[in-house]
């Protein structure tokens, strides 16, 4: 009897043993079957990386790690892990660095960088947490979700912050805000929870008469503004972010001054809207063009692209240029029939004038005119500098650059020079008006458009802490469009749990 006990505990104890085993082995197996499918933890990229910057130099020490942005797919750091990582090492007491980069759990840039770095290494058995403890964390006490505009998905940062090293995770709240959560790696701590809060942005009308103003869509990123005889129409987001402006966009048409708004129907992104000689409302979407756009109808669409419309520029007459994927769209007949033009490079702006002539400022900062099938260059005095931007008005070219404003005909040859008191970093061209932005929109000056020549330059607005993104006058009234700022800000203070690793266990 005793002897059949024995047996029966030795079973028992063999089929414990062996679940343990089966466990072990379907862990080990999925462990393998990620980092085959190439997604690595945080932990498992130091490994990665250790091993090889040891054979680089038996003293390499870890400074610093960060996940990559990619379009691979996978998890996006859902759970803790990313396709691509960079690590970077240092030997101490020597000068350079090693720069490591993963993707697909594979070594693939190995540089040896001589510019120095920061003294300040990371020790291996500080490491107690990894990424996908943290990132647990950050979505079960503040929300953090995934980035989508920029740094996709989940990210992660390792590296001393206050003599400590610190893992910090990134997302965004719920507000879409851009997020940073960051732990202590050695006890998981919480040692900062913060986020992109956006101030100013808005819709700013200046009488002219009495240099009074009014800001009115406090809070938005107003992208856009367009007056036509009887209308006003603005466009841009609700509830921007740093990296999108598309969350919550609309498209508003008022007629008594912008003290009254309504919505017009098209239920896209707009990227630009006009009017033409006849009052007629057009819109630009980010792949389409509509025309007699109303309060009743969302008009008719005049052309379909299949890639985003990158820039565009509409003459008194209403020519219009499109660029679109390396190929400029014109039409002469509002849009009844379009050409297709290619092009030699990368472009900056495409314009067209009264008489259907396109014109290009290139990437390279080049000035090109079509001819029939060919693209001539227009020469450009060597004391003029770089043009920054570039504008067809009245059968003029204005282009700005850091020495002035330069002009001439369209088809002359001469550059006549007008001085501003700061460079110009951007033209707007609205109607018969022309204006120019300094850099981040600091201030504004309108250009008096005589009938040979610029005639007057005239500062008519300073901004101060806010940034000027378009412009429009209606009925003697200055509208500025203006998109918000963003800066750091602390989250709402979660206490934080005395065991962290309950939210993993």
């Amino acid at each position: 009897m005793l002897s059949i006990k024995k047996a029966v505990f030795k079973l028992i104890e063999l089929l414990i043993v062996l679940t343990l085993v089966s466990s072990d082995i379907k862990q080990v197996k999925a462990s393998i079957i990620t980092i085959e499918k190439g997604e690595l933890s945080l932990k498992e990229a130091i490994n990665l990386g250790l091993g090889r910057a040891k054979e680089w130099n038996d003293n390499a020490s870890l400074i610093r790690v960060t996940s990559v942005d990619e379009t691979i797919g996978g998890s996006r750091g859902e759970t803790g892990k990313r396709f691509s990582w960079f690590l970077s090492f240092i030997v101490p007491g020597k000068e350079g660095r090693l720069l490591l980069g993963i993707s697909k759990g594979k070594i693939t840039v190995f540089e040896q960088l001589k510019e120095s770095a920061q003294d300040q290494t990371i020790a291996y058995n500080d490491i107690k947490f990894d990424s996908a403890d943290v990132v647990k964390i950050a979505k079960d006490k503040y929300g953090l979700k995934p980035g989508k505009d920029w740094a996709t998905g989940y990210h992660f940062t390792l590296n001393i912050i206050e003599d400590k090293p610190t893992i910090t995770v990134v997302g965004i709240d719920k507000d879409k805000l851009f997020t940073r959560i960051s732990f202590e790696a050695k006890n998981g701590k919480i040692t900062g929870a913060i986020h992109k809060v956006p101030y100013g942005g808005g819709l700013i009308s200046l009488n002219q008469g009495s240099n009074t103003s009014k800001i009115t869509k406090k809070g938005m990123a107003i992208m856009g503004i367009t007056a036509g005889k009887e209308y006003l129409v603005t466009w841009g987001d609700r509830k921007p972010t740093q990296f999108s402006t598309t969350n919550q966009p609309f498209l508003e048409v008022s007629s008594n001054k912008g003290k009254q708004w309504s919505d017009l129907d098209i239920n896209k992104y707009v990227k630009n809207a006009w009017f033409n000689a006849k009052d007629e409302l057009y819109v630009s979407t980010a792949s389409e063009i509509w025309s007699n756009v109303t309060h009743k109808s969302k008009g008719n669409k005049i052309l379909t692209l299949k890639k985003e419309i990158e820039n565009i520029d509409y003459s008194l007459n209403n020519n219009i240029a499109v660029l679109s994927d390396g190929m400029v769209y014109s039409t002469v007949n509002q849009g009844d029939s379009w050409e297709k033009h290619p092009v030699p490079e990368s472009l900056h702006t495409v314009q067209i004038s009264d008489k259907g002539e396109l014109f290009v400022l290139t990437q390279n900062r080049k000035i090109l005119r079509k001819n029939r099938d060919i693209w001539n260059a227009i020469s450009i005095p060597s004391i003029a500098g770089v043009p920054w931007d570039m504008k067809i008005l009245k059968n003029k070219i204005v282009i700005s650059t850091d020495s002035g404003l330069w002009i001439r005909d369209v088809s002359g040859d001469i550059w006549g020079k007008r001085q501003v008191d700061e460079p110009i970093a951007r033209l707007i061209k609205k109607g018969h008006n022309l204006f120019g932005i300094t850099d981040r929109g600091a201030a504004i000056y309108e250009f008096d458009f005589g009938n040979e020549a610029i005639e007057k330059i005239e500062k008519v607005y300073e901004a101060k802490d806010i940034i000027v993104w378009d412009i429009d006058v209606f009925q003697n009234i200055l509208f500025i469009a203006t998109i918000p700022d963003y800066s750091w800000e602390e989250m709402d203070t979660i206490s934080q749990a005395s065991n962290p690793f309950k939210y993993y266990s």
